[in-house]
């Protein structure tokens, strides 16, 4: 007994809900039963809401897997194909659909139309296969005819995007009013959108983000899943709707391709497009990095990835011991408090640095009692020095450059163009020429928004560095009263806005160190000032080249007393720096000197530069 293989499709979800896949089923086991035919149900040959008329049927539906089944012998020679139509078959091009019937044809497979109970095999005559691309090309234009209303409709749509909206597709935070030519936000779920991006803004990253909001019991927009995840939480961070831009799309081969510009100022925006481009600089610095390998209840480094060793200019780690609970004497416990220290990792790893410890407490003290200072104001608003600027364009310049260069191409291209149109036949160096420019005007145009991007973005810089300091100060005020997630979310604001402002922080905490050159030129200046050997070499003790250790014989540990001087440097992102030096006893004092530099800082600017001298404490 021969057997059949019923392929069933239609076009769009909605038909699902109608007739159409009953009647289709129908038709097959009618047809299997009136001819004695094997209905074979393994396959599943239900291309369900999938479209025939971009072959998107045959290239990743099941009609495609079936005729991956006919090549590899799965499905026997003599086998039946049970269509409703030949429409159901393909509504591509006559001649795209024709190859297709005729590779089941020729691969021994019969085709039968259930409507007609037309039957079509290797032995069809030429009338009938004329009779079938005309189905086939009828079916084709049906198509195309529909396609093109579609699209003329939503091409008028978009005439009158100002008095009605496309459609009611929107955001998850958006509905459309009942008048239907406005979004509205929904209240509740704009909030949760809101403390998203303050979220964002203050450094912390998606993951974290979900989790807070999980933690929270937020409800999420969908009930597709549980809890919020962080890719959504990336959808939402990284979509121009935040900022009211909507990007129309078609289907292309499948696909969406954006169609058109995109709408400005489409949906009510949650934030200016500024302040977008901002929150998209701020993740991609991924300003909050020193929190990754946490679990989230803390952020134990506030200048992870930005503070430095002061003599190798490796990275700085934080090391030391948790905090953990210890048996008492009586049999109780009490919870020993982490011992955290910041020690250069090249140093850790052997690589010839001093693995010289500073106790994390006491540089955090220092670090945020000098931010709590007036001085602060001055570092950050301190103007970025003529020998820095002259090392590259503005923005604005670069702008004008590329939007220069552009005119200066289309001129080209439109004196190519009719000098073209001019000659008897189009001679292929122009043509080719033209090419080339049209390829260069769309890189340069692709800059030219890159420049928009940059623009908008260091505009929102130059508005938060007025407020920078004070910012800075409000957050440090702020956490003494804080505990749990408030504290999390107030230290990440914290460590984000300094990573915005501070460039790098050396730490020296074995105090100022000298190279073998430089202890022969001071030598050298004594003698040349005429001291005795004597007091040459009683005042060389106070220039060391190595840290002190503690212990005898010099084996012991690197040490950190309070006669060795520690201090670190503080460098902004303007030019300006700070060398601060904490006192060892108490480090809410510190003495601080800066200057604006004009080349790299160095230690040297302590001496030779003419520097302010403050001291700072709590």
């Amino acid at each position: 007994m021969p057997t059949a293989y019923s392929y069933i499709r239609f076009s769009t979800p909605e038909q699902r809900k109608g007739d159409s896949l009953r009647r289709q089923m129908q038709l097959s086991q009618q047809y299997a039963a009136d001819y004695g035919l094997t209905l074979d149900t393994s396959l599943h040959l239900h291309d369900l809401g999938m479209s025939a008329f971009d072959g998107s049927n045959v290239e990743k539906g099941a009609l495609g897997a079936f005729l991956e089944a006919v090549k590899k012998g799965v499905v026997d020679t003599g086998s039946y194909l049970l269509v409703e139509s030949l429409d159901r078959l393909s509504r591509d091009k006559p001649r795209v659909a024709l190859t297709l019937l005729m590779s089941l044809l020729n691969a021994g497979i019969k085709v039968v139309t259930l409507a007609d109970g037309k039957v079509y095999d290797d032995s069809t005559n030429e009338f009938d296969l004329i009779v079938s691309i005309t189905i086939m090309s009828r079916a084709h234009e049906e198509s195309l005819t529909k396609s093109k209303r579609i699209r003329s409709s939503w091409d008028n749509k978009r005439t009158r995007i100002s008095e009605k909206k496309l459609t009611a597709q929107c955001p998850r935070w958006l509905r459309l009013n009942d008048t239907k030519t406005e979004f509205e936000f929904i209240p509740e779920r704009h909030s949760v959108v809101e403390d998203i991006v303050r979220m964002a803004m203050n450094g912390m990253g998606q993951s974290q983000i979900a989790k807070v909001l999980n933690l929270r019991n937020v409800p999420v927009f969908s009930n597709h899943g549980k809890g919020w995840h962080p890719s959504y939480v990336q959808k939402i961070l990284t979509g121009t709707a935040l900022y009211g831009e909507f990007q129309p799309h078609r289907t292309e081969d499948g696909k969406l391709v954006p169609q058109g510009d995109p709408v400005a100022n489409y949906y009510p925006a949650v934030m200016s497009k500024e302040q977008f481009f901002f929150l998209q600089k701020i993740r991609s610095e991924q300003a909050f990095g020193g929190a990754k390998a946490r679990k989230g209840s803390d952020v134990p480094n506030l200048l992870s990835g930005i503070v430095q060793c002061g003599y190798c200019g490796g990275t700085m780690v934080l090391a030391g011991s948790t905090a953990k609970r210890i048996r008492t004497g009586d049999g109780g416990e009490v919870k020993r408090p982490a011992k955290k220290v910041l020690v250069c990792d090249g140093a850790r790893r052997g690589l010839g640095c001093y693995a010289v410890q500073w106790g994390y407490k006491d540089f955090e003290r220092s670090f945020l009692t000098f931010c709590r200072g007036i001085d602060l104001q001055r570092l950050f608003a301190a103007t970025e020095p003529e020998a820095l600027k002259a090392r590259s364009l503005s923005i604005e310049e670069r702008s004008q450059a590329v939007t220069a260069e552009i005119e200066d191409k289309r001129r080209q291209v439109d004196n190519l163009v009719e000098a073209v149109a001019l000659a008897k036949s189009a001679p292929t160096a122009l043509v080719q020429r033209i090419g080339v420019l049209e390829q260069q005007l769309a890189d340069l145009e692709e800059q030219q928004k890159a420049l928009e991007v940059e623009k908008l973005a260091a505009a929102s810089v130059r508005r938060e560095r007025e407020t920078a300091a004070e910012s800075i100060r409000e957050l440090i005020n702020r956490m003494g009263s804080l505990q749990g997630e408030d504290l999390l979310t107030t230290r990440a604001a914290l460590a984000a806005k300094i990573r915005r402002e501070i460039e790098f922080v050396k730490l020296y905490p074995a105090g100022r160190l000298h190279t073998p050159e430089q202890i022969e030129k001071i030598k050298d200046g004594l003698v040349n000032a005429g001291l005795e050997p004597v007091q040459i070499e009683d005042a060389m003790k106070m220039f060391r080249t190595v840290p002190e250790r503690q212990g005898r014989g010099g084996r012991g540990r690197y040490a950190s007393r309070k006669d060795i001087g520690r201090f670190f440097h503080i460098q902004a992102r303007n030019g300006d720096f700070r060398f601060v030096h904490p006192d060892h006893d108490d480090p809410s004092i510190a003495i601080v000197e800066g200057g604006v530099d004009v080349g790299k800082p160095s230690l040297d600017s302590m001496s030779y530069l003419p520097v302010e001298r403050d001291a700072v404490c709590d």
